[in-house]
């Protein structure tokens, strides 16, 4: 079924994954069950009900008695799904931990922490019944399961119907517990009775009526709604629970939700596109998939901006086999939830929002989904390019052989989040951290976290010390210049940052540059200024040692392994560092007259060191080698620089050919205006009005500027980082031009000849790259 606005959209292929059909029946029991006539319907469901649509065939076929059942066995199916043995072991896992009384013995039962295990009960009983609903498994249909699972869910509603509004975590209230009770309740479908149904979900519905609050929490309460009606066969109930999630993907100006530019936040400041919209996605496609066909199926809008939302905020966010970090929030805190497990689970809502589309669609899904997921090979992945996300402050540069993702923050968005003692470690995870993934899956996986020292977090700027615990969650810098201009595989980004004092932390202020060139990152920094007594250092790399045998070299020696001390080298030219088995790795060009410091060393830590949180503390210690890369500033630095060139998938020789014979030249490197030049591009972050000509251009107020000549036509590509541009940007180039070829509706070209002068209305653009091209 065709739905509109899908042709603008870019595309990737693959065929389309069939729906797993195949469900048995008992042979045993000559009765026709509930559950084996929701499984006969859904057979022939299966066989009619998408063809013109679904309506016309689903009302042929369903059950006028029960006529949500046929959507219920397509729930069943999903829930039951997966190698049975897989599903056998996690069950008698969990029987082999439940101690008397239906409570397992792990479980904290205190304050708090009690609402938490309440939760968490809920979740092992409804795994537990995945194996008894299970056809094949060991323990399909065994009446001693059913009585113990019977049992222990009674006792466990009564807890949560006891369970006083106000108190634990509303979440673990309103979403946590109803979905693992929806969910126990199916797979228990034939055997509660319709006194037990109604009882559970009549406590459910006074948990949560309707679909409320935003964005991720406002399609978790949607999803509650709509299960709970699936179950009580309330055609009306669910249509006003699907009615009222749609809302949570909606595009919004301002607060939670997704943006006009693809960014998704959760909590008013912090990027969570693959956090909380991870969730979003899950809830979502889980119930568009089950009503795709019916009466009762989605809104095609409301499909097309969910699948829009995919397409251009989440897809460049996905690597071959992760999630990016800068996009995951607290979430890098939790032992169970890195990088290639978000991964799995982005994989697995993309596979289910497959089913709610157009077959077209579905193949551009499905082959994202096979790309991202660790477990499967191929797929296609996003194109190339560089995306600016303006409204998180977030950026990823994708090409062929890596991804380098930044991490910025703002007037506008907090440096990070620290909430219910998680991420309380995550002190520079917003501070232009750079993120750099050079191969499948993701080096911020295998404890990365819990070992790594926070305060050396890659592209920051910071002065040294530990900070206490959370010190300046959820605060905003005071600097609103924050973002960059996109052009290609081309972008001038930038950041002006002045870190707030903190318990345990010090303000340093400076400005902070990324020109992102192709296969060549250079960073620059100036202005960098602290008064807090403390040394101050920009940390170019810090990366997690995978194999003893990778090799850090600093122009052409080896750092020393396990050293006591970092290795100094002042005025270093160049460094590399080899990736597991292989002679590529990364390659790092250092402007002359800098303190390089390197270090190779091991580290020890625990998850629950940056989460303390109930369902996330592991008090086991973790080991990592790292190796670590920081120029050194000196103690209160006044007008501090540092210059350096990222070069991944080099080898080292390479690199010292790259130090020895430049690509790029640096044009201007202060609290002005920072400037780089290769070949016919020039890229200038431009910090106040009124700065100085360079390359020749000027530009007169703050704006990223990139002009790139190249096949007869020049290009010129702006932005507002600050996004708070209230005249006109004037923008003057020496280069004569024939004639105009294009031009953004913001621009207005006052002349192109003897040289170009434009000038952009960016008044609201919030912070959106505007161009205009010239025939040469």
């Amino acid at each position: 079924m065709a739905r509109a606005g899908t042709a603008a959209r870019t595309r990737w292929w693959l065929t389309c994954d069939p729906e797993e059909t195949a469900l048995s029946t008992d042979h045993h029991d000559p009765t026709v069950t509930r559950r084996q006539a929701l499984r006969i319907g859904g057979i022939a469901l299966g066989a009619s009900a998408l063809a013109a649509g679904g309506l016309l065939a689903w009302d042929a076929v369903r059950d006028r008695a029960h006529p949500l059942a046929g959507v219920r066995r397509r729930w069943l199916a999903r829930l039951t799904g997966g190698p049975v043995r897989e599903v056998d072991a996690d069950a008698e896992g969990l029987l082999d931990r439940l101690g008397r009384g239906g409570r397992w013995t792990d479980l904290a039962l205190a304050d708090r922490e009690q609402r938490v295990a309440l939760r968490i009960s809920a979740e092992r009983l409804r795994r537990v019944a995945r194996a008894y609903a299970t056809p094949g498994s060991r323990h399909e249909h065994d009446p001693r399961l059913r009585d113990l699972l019977l049992e222990h869910l009674d006792r466990l509603h009564a807890d949560y119907a006891r369970w006083p509004d106000g108190s634990g975590n509303w979440w673990d209230r309103e979403v946590g517990v109803p979905l693992q009770l929806t969910a126990a309740s199916l797979l228990l479908y034939d055997d509660l009775g319709d006194d037990r149904l109604h009882r559970w979900m009549t406590t459910v519905h006074e948990r949560t009526p309707a679909p409320s609050y935003t964005a991720a929490n406002r399609a978790w309460t949607g999803r509650v709604v709509v299960e709970r009606a699936l179950l009580l066969d309330d055609p009306d109930a669910l249509v006003a629970g699907l009615r009222g999630m749609t809302p949570a993907w909606r595009p919004v100006r301002e607060g939670d939700g997704v943006r006009p530019d693809g960014s998704f936040l959760q909590h008013d400041v912090h990027p969570y596109s693959g956090g909380y919209g991870l969730s979003l996605l899950t809830s979502a496609a889980s119930v568009l998939a089950l009503l795709h066909g019916t009466p009762w199926q989605a809104p095609a809008d409301a499909v097309d901006d969910l699948v829009r939302w995919v397409d251009q905020g989440l897809a460049p966010w996905l690597h071959d086999g992760a999630v990016l970090a800068p996009v995951r929030g607290r979430n890098v805190a939790r032992a169970s939830v890195g990088d290639g497990a978000a991964a799995r689970t982005a994989a697995s809502a993309l596979r289910l929002l497959a089913r709610a589309v157009d077959d077209e669609d579905a193949q551009r899904l499905t082959g994202l989904a096979a790309w991202v997921s660790p477990d499967t090979d191929g797929g296609v992945p996003p194109p190339v390019g560089t995306r600016v996300f303006p409204a998180m402050d977030r950026v990823v540069h994708r090409r062929p052989g890596f991804v380098l993702a930044l991490a910025l923050s703002s007037s506008r968005v907090a440096g990070y989040e620290s909430i219910g003692a998680e991420n309380l470690h995550g002190w520079y995870t917003g501070s232009g951290a750079t993120f750099l993934y050079d191969g499948p899956g993701s080096p911020y996986d295998d404890h990365f976290w819990p070992t790594v020292d926070a305060t050396r977090v890659p592209g920051t700027t910071v002065a040294r010390g530990t900070p206490a615990d959370a010190a300046g969650a959820g605060t905003r810098p005071r600097t609103h210049w924050a973002g960059g201009a996109a052009l290609g595989s081309l972008a001038a980004i930038g950041m002006a940052f002045d870190h707030p004092p903190a318990e345990g932390t010090a303000p340093v202020r400076g400005r902070k540059s990324w020109f992102l060139l192709d296969d060549e990152v250079v960073a620059l920094g100036a202005g960098i200024a602290s008064a807090a007594g403390r040394p101050v250092e920009t940390v170019v790399d810090n990366r997690r040692l995978a194999d003893p045998a990778q090799r850090l070299l600093v122009d052409g020696w080896a750092v020393p392994r396990d050293a006591a001390a970092p290795t100094a080298v002042d005025d270093a030219r160049w460094a590399h560092l080899s990736a597991p088995g292989s002679a590529t790795g990364v390659g790092y060009v250092f402007r002359p007259g800098q303190r390089v410091r390197l270090l190779r060393e091991r580290r020890t830590g625990r998850w629950s060191d940056i989460n303390r949180s109930a369902p996330h503390r592991d008090a086991t210690v973790r080991t990592n080698g790292f190796a670590t890369v920081w120029l050194e500033h000196g103690t209160d630095p006044a007008d501090g620089r540092y210059g350096y060139v990222l070069l991944p998938g080099t080898t080292a020789q390479e690199v010292a050919a790259r130090a020895a014979a430049p690509r790029t030249e640096v044009l201007a490197d202060s609290p002005a205006v920072q400037a780089v030049r290769r070949g016919g591009t020039v890229a200038l972050n431009v910090w106040q009005e009124r700065a100085p000509e360079t390359g020749g251009v000027r530009c007169d107020r703050p704006a990223a500027v990139l002009v790139v000549e190249e096949e007869g036509r020049l290009t010129v590509a702006l932005a507002d980082p600050t996004q708070r541009l209230d005249r006109d940007l004037r923008v003057m180039i020496a280069r004569s031009a024939r004639g105009v070829a294009a031009t953004h509706d913001r621009v207005r070209v006052e002349r192109h000849s003897p040289a170009i002068t434009l000038v952009a209305d960016l008044r609201g653009a919030r912070g959106a790259t505007v161009t205009a091209t010239f025939d040469l």
